[in-house]
């Protein structure tokens, strides 16, 4: 490892940096930025783009899910936790939210899913407008909702979550305002 101090081809003194600190920097700084890169998860539109690629289809369509939600009962909205461990215990947390529904006869929970997540995905994507709040609790503009439907005694619990604490919390709100606009209080879904 030298370190001193020689003349250039044009008679200037130069001075030569260790190669071996520079080397060692240089690998730190290359392996740092290729695994927050590796790590950071897609942005929302890129997500949705995989939504809509994978889910949307001619059934997908928007007056789908107009018919879906006028013909639907909304009987319960409540929040959705998860468990976490936290420190030595498991801890629940708030997630986003659940809506427990009466479908339209002769949609399937698949169907369903796939008519919400793609929804959901174009909204994100600029390709429709977002409803009002009291009509959707399925969309946020900035982020991709995370829809599941899952059958539970003759009708439906459709759980709805982000990976971002406030968008739960915008979507816990949302939810709040289509209860309502439902005849239907919040809480008491578990």
């Amino acid at each position: 490892m030298n370190n001193h101090q020689s003349t250039n081809p044009v008679g200037q003194p130069s001075v030569q940096f260790p190669t071996f600190r520079f080397r060692s920097l240089t690998a730190v700084v290359l392996t740092a930025a290729a695994w927050t890169s590796a790590c950071a998860s897609p942005s929302p539109a890129v997500t949705a783009a995989n939504v809509e690629r994978l889910q949307c289809d001619l059934g997908s369509n928007e007056a789908h899910l107009a018919e879906l939600l006028n013909q639907a009962t909304i009987l319960q909205v409540g929040p959705h936790y998860s468990t976490i461990s936290a420190k030595n215990n498991l801890e629940e947390r708030r997630a986003g939210v659940k809506i427990l529904m009466r479908p339209p006869e002769g949609i399937s929970a698949d169907r369903m899913t796939r008519i919400l997540q793609c929804h959901s995905a174009r909204v994100v994507l600029g390709q429709i407008e977002r409803p009002e709040p009291s009509k959707d609790p399925f969309s946020l503009r900035d982020a991709l909702v995370n829809i599941d439907v899952k059958p539970q005694d003759g009708n439906y619990v459709v759980t709805l979550e982000t990976d971002k604490t406030t968008d739960n919390i915008q979507l816990t709100a949302l939810a709040a305002s289509f209860a309502q606009a439902h005849g239907v209080s919040t809480g008491g879904l578990e």
